[in-house]
């Protein structure tokens, strides 16, 4: 039986093995928005020559998912600012929304099946969400949803947006959430929402309806941004405010 992760990890399977690993460590607790990343010591903790993590660093630069260090002449995450996820958020959903439209043309019985199947695990483990078996369930429904595309282009890039993703909205400290849905009816409510939403986007696959999908993806999406920069806002202003004050 394959070892169960304990914290929720989207996988990337067709990355080659190399720049998974980068990835993982990357866009872990280990470093925050805005931190350099030295090669030899990506090298170091991976156990890697620095020639595999120097190509792999140099993909991430091309997608844009690092950026280069002016001052060091290095690289660093981006730092996440609300303009940054704004800008995550419109890349998420050029994908999702075009894969939708495309998912209700190409989207076969077995797929309308695999997104039912995943609401009703997202259901039932309603009472624990955020778990990262709630997160990873969440992921496979859009995921699900890029692959009946049949769009391979919007699969392969989609695997390394998604681990971004998870980190920005879920992981750093100031976007993590505390409690579970059982704690805390709002949250229940947002929770039990989300499963809703993800259950009439499998309708509108099943059916067809191109525009209506694209639209119940656009909203779905939205409210999960709006969250995500609200609490970055609010960082930030209690981080001036504190500043001021000292």
């Amino acid at each position: 039986m394959p070892k169960r992760r304990r914290v929720f990890e989207p996988k990337i399977d067709r990355t080659p093995p190399n720049l998974q690993r980068l990835v993982r460590l990357i866009f872990s607790e280990t470093y925050l928005p805005g931190d350099r990343l030295v090669e030899r010591e990506l090298a170091a903790k991976l156990d890697l020559s620095r020639v595999p993590v120097r190509e792999g660093l140099q993909k991430l630069v091309s997608k844009g998912i690092l950026l280069k260090d002016g001052v060091n002449r290095g690289l660093r995450l981006r730092d996440y600012d609300p303009a940054e996820v704004a800008h995550l958020h419109e890349y998420r959903e050029a994908i999702e929304l075009t894969a939708a439209r495309a998912a209700c043309h190409n989207r076969s019985a077995t797929d309308l099946v695999q997104l039912d199947l995943i609401c009703d695990g997202m259901e039932a483990e309603a009472p624990n969400a955020p778990s990262a078996r709630w997160l990873e369930l969440d992921w496979q429904f859009h995921q699900a949803i890029v692959e009946a595309s049949g769009n391979e282009r919007f699969v392969n890039d989609f695997d390394l947006l998604m681990i971004e993703c998870n980190y920005v909205f879920y992981r750093l400290p100031d976007t993590r959430i505390p409690a579970k849905s059982s704690e805390n009816a709002l949250l229940a409510t947002l929770v039990h929402g989300v499963v809703d939403a993800h259950r009439q986007i499998g309708k509108l696959i099943a059916a067809r309806d191109t525009n209506g999908v694209v639209e119940a993806m656009r909203l779905h999406l939205a409210g999960l941004s709006n969250r995500v920069h609200r609490d970055v806002v609010k960082h930030q202003l209690a981080k001036a405010a504190a500043s001021r004050a000292s």
